[in-house]
């Protein structure tokens, strides 16, 4: 009975140890695990005043030397800073017909991010849902290993495995931060370049 306490102890120890995700995220009926609020998509009529950019999300590749300005803009890996001088130059060679072909360049920045930001968001829903599917088995494991003769062989092997899957779990859980970031990041950027071109509207 002592090598069973003895055994046990530790086990439950380690269960209460395991990163949990957070109260949100813990109903079932939620997969997200940010301390942000989920919104699924952005509404472009909260960030842009220039004419309505329904059905011309696709328009920019009609229109000659846009789509460099777009990539530009689009690209995280380029500082929102430079995308900003980029459209400045660009707003800065069109003629006449400048307000319509900004508000093509915003429709395709628009659209582009809003649809990155949404990949995001389920790769954040599928990353919760994993989670919640290692802390399930652990949770099973556990109470597996309680049923096993103490120090037996399976009682050691299944060990190992609950030690290596919450490794898995602290390391997964690092990077929760960073992936609850990418939406943020996105939204803050497409509200900065509707800015930058809304600057240069008649």
């Amino acid at each position: 009975m002592a090598n069973r306490r003895a055994l046990s102890i530790p086990f439950l120890l380690a269960l209460l140890s395991v990163p949990s995700l957070p109260a949100t995220a813990a109903e079932p009926a939620s997969d997200w695990p940010c301390q942000q609020i989920l919104v699924p998509a952005l509404s472009p009529a909260q960030i842009w005043a220039g004419d309505p950019i329904g059905g011309k999300e696709g328009a920019w590749r009609d229109v000659a030397g846009l789509e460099p300005v777009l990539r530009q803009a689009v690209d995280g890996s380029v500082d929102v800073e430079a995308a900003e001088e980029a459209i400045d130059r660009y707003a800065g060679s069109l003629g006449p017909d400048r307000n319509a072909v900004l508000t093509i360049l915003f429709a395709g920045v628009f659209d582009t991010l809003n649809r990155q930001r949404s990949e995001a968001i389920s790769a954040i829903q599928r990353y919760t849902r994993q989670q919640r599917a290692m802390l399930d088995r652990i949770g099973e494991e556990l109470t597996r290993m309680q049923s096993l003769p103490p120090r037996s062989p399976e009682a050691e092997s299944l060990a190992r495995e609950i030690s290596w899957q919450r490794r898995v779990l602290d390391e997964r859980r690092r990077y929760q931060s960073a992936l609850c970031d990418q939406p943020v990041r996105m939204e803050q950027r497409v509200g900065r370049l509707a800015r930058a071109i809304g600057a240069h509207l008649d």
